[in-house]
């Protein structure tokens, strides 16, 4: 196949996207083969394989970025709870790709406090947003108790949803509930 030399980076995104949120694993050669071509030729966009993986996260992030904004609503605890309910969902139909973005590190990830504090996260500017909205300190989402307690609710989902994917659930109905329900005592104690 012919492919224009943005084209063909585009097109092994793709392919490396499928293989690895399918498989768990990324093989160059496989890539190639999809797009029928060498995977030499993959190096000619890519320094390595792990910039192939680093460009998978990045679309990865696209997607899940957008399957977060799917919330319409404006009452905050909804918001809330339409987010982290959108992660955990991420985290089961995408269970590779959620490693990949949140369990690997990468040199280009966004770091807390100050990626966070600067608003470099759309999806975590909702949520704080939010959280924001039910802390009486604060209703414009600037102060720090409204951004390390969006932080903490942030990283009260990631943990649960890190001790599911362990297999510390009995089942997934049990982990939904507890999920839901820390999530709702959380928001309460705000």
């Amino acid at each position: 196949m012919e492919y224009g030399i943005k084209d063909l980076r585009t097109k092994a995104i793709d392919a490396a996207y499928e293989q690895f949120g399918s498989t768990g694993a990324l093989s160059m050669r496989k890539v190639g083969a999809a797009l029928g071509v060498s995977a030499p030729a993959l190096y000619h966009h890519f320094a390595d394989k792990q910039e192939l993986l680093y460009a998978v996260a990045d679309r990865a992030f696209s997607e899940f970025d957008r399957r977060l904004r799917s919330s319409d609503s404006r009452d905050p605890h909804r918001v809330i709870h339409g987010i982290l309910g959108q992660y955990r969902r991420f985290a089961a139909d995408h269970p590779s790709l959620f490693g990949l973005m949140f369990v690997e590190p990468r040199p280009s990830a966004r770091c807390f406090p100050r990626d966070f504090a600067a608003h470099r996260l759309a999806v975590f500017n909702q949520l704080w947003n939010a959280v924001a909205e039910c802390v009486s300190d604060s209703a414009d989402g600037t102060s720090d108790d409204s951004l390390y307690a969006a932080h903490d609710l942030w990283a009260l989902a990631h943990g649960q949803i890190l001790l599911w994917r362990a297999g510390r659930f009995e089942n997934d109905r049990t982990f939904e509930e507890t999920f839901d329900r820390s999530i709702e005592r959380f928001i309460t104690a705000l």
